[in-house]
């Protein structure tokens, strides 16, 4: 009986004297000791650290090459286009009014399109709660038949997760 009557008071006493002892210094070897701890411990938050730099411009590099692929896609959209009525443009027989109101139609803006000016040759055009969707398509569509923005405002608006634009623009047929 008398192994099983250890006391766990003397158990953490001992072990609380001997850590004293070691980091006092009193035991041989325990500033090697306290040293080689402290260097273990400096090369490892090292480690941690690089490797959360690492991670970090990991999700930078697969970000960068996601956004690549979709610039690539798009510029092959665009290379695709069939540009028979740019034709029609180059001699400045474009009716830009008429273009536009039947692209607005087909693309169902309705009451999005807040303005619709004559400006000379051009057309001053503001369309609200576009997503960015909408405006590319608007941009080539109008495009294709002969008619580009010659300047234009843009203003991004939040919507939930996503955001709406507002596009104040001067559209004109492609010199």
């Amino acid at each position: 009986m008398a192994i099983n009557s250890f006391n766990l008071e003397t158990l953490v006493n001992n072990f609380v004297n001997n850590a004293r002892s070691v980091f006092q210094g009193e035991v041989s070897g325990s500033v090697k000791f306290l040293v080689a701890t402290l260097a273990a411990l400096t090369i490892w938050t090292g480690v941690f650290i690089v490797s959360g730099w690492n991670a970090q411009s990991n999700t930078n590099l697969l970000s960068n090459q996601g956004r690549w692929r979709t610039l690539l896609i798009l510029a092959d959209e665009y290379r695709s286009l069939d540009v028979k009525d740019v034709s029609v443009s180059s001699s400045g027989n474009v009716d830009v009014p008429a273009i536009f109101a039947q692209i607005s139609e087909q693309m169902q803006l309705g009451s999005r399109v807040n303005r619709i000016a004559p400006d000379g040759r051009n057309q001053s055009v503001e369309i609200n709660r576009l997503y960015a969707e909408e405006l590319t398509e608007l941009e080539v569509l109008l495009a294709s038949r002969g008619v580009r923005f010659l300047s234009a405002e843009l203003r991004a608006l939040p919507s939930g997760n996503q955001r709406l634009f507002t596009i104040s623009a001067i559209i004109g047929p492609v010199s």
